[in-house]
């Protein structure tokens, strides 16, 4: 379906997740297409802090990720561009999908306080979270069996 998507639509979608179907066998990419600039996500939810203190990093992982986080917040406060902010979420989003849960939960945090009404990344934080506290499961192969309809 994405595929089949105009350009300028497609530009307005991001990947939030990567399941396979009951009944299927391949996995398949879930978009979630953005009717307003990412920007404009600013209504913080009221798990908020919540969601800050899950995504908080000690000093350790700040000095190992030191790179990381300041191109992530210069591209997030330096540009109001869509395409740095998607960057930035890519790069959110590939750590998932990668198994490194550690890099994914510096940028959930960095993102959810630039962007604290976003959804999704909000949904994934809990998710990652709830799942095993940000460390990615060894059986974890970069997506979900859904087992019900």
């Amino acid at each position: 379906f994405f595929g089949g998507l105009s350009g300028s639509i497609q530009s307005t979608c991001r990947r939030c997740d990567r399941v396979i179907f009951k009944g299927s066998t391949e996995p398949m990419m879930i978009y979630h297409q953005d009717e307003t600039p990412i920007s404009s996500l600013q209504s913080p939810p009221q798990n908020h802090d919540h969601l800050l203190e899950i995504t908080t990093y000690d000093e350790g992982t700040e000095m190992h990720y030191r790179g990381l986080i300041q191109d992530a917040k210069n591209k997030l406060q330096a540009s109001s561009t869509e395409l740095a902010q998607r960057e930035v979420y890519d790069a959110l989003f590939n750590s998932y999908l990668d198994k490194d849960w550690a890099r994914c939960k510096i940028y959930c945090h960095i993102w959810i306080q630039h962007f604290p009404g976003d959804a999704l990344v909000n949904g994934l934080a809990e998710q990652m979270y709830r799942i095993n506290n940000f460390v990615c499961p060894d059986d974890w192969q970069g997506y979900y069996k859904m087992t019900g309809k």
